[in-house]
This record gives structure tokens, C-alpha cells and sequence, in this order.
């Protein structure tokens, strides 16, 4: 059955097809745009690599959950 599902689409660009152009697109890893990205992107490398690792904290506001009593 053509066009159901897991079908291949049409050639994309130069007979590639478009699986082969989506998995391309999904490893491409961009750079950080700004300085002040790539810091915050070293910094927070530089502290999981040192083990630094605390569970996120919740806060009360965005608990909606009933409150213990």
C-alpha cells in the first residue's frame, strides 16, 4: 500500500531520501549562538562532571497537589 504508514516519501534533494535527510538533521548539533550560552553550557558540563547532581526542587506553586496535613 503506498503512502500508509512507515512508507518511504519521494527522493528529497539530489535522490536522497527524506529518512536519510531527517537522521542527518537530528544529528547535527548546533553551536551555541551567544557567549553568555556557551559559559552556561561550560559551567554546567564542569559540574556534572564533577558529580554535582541534586534532585530538582518543586516549587509550592507549581505543586498541585493536595497539601499534607
Amino acid at each position: 500500500m503506498r503512502g500508509g504508514p512507515g512508507a518511504a516519501g519521494p527522493p528529497g534533494p539530489a535522490g536522497t531520501p527524506p529518512e536519510a535527510l531527517l537522521a542527518a538533521a537530528l544529528r547535527a548539533r548546533p553551536a551555541p549562538g551567544t557567549e553568555a550560552e556557551r559559559r552556561a553550557l561550560a559551567a554546567f558540563r564542569a559540574t556534572w562532571e564533577q558529580g554535582v547532581r541534586r534532585p530538582a526542587r518543586t516549587r509550592r506553586r507549581d505543586d498541585w497537589r493536595p497539601r499534607r496535613r
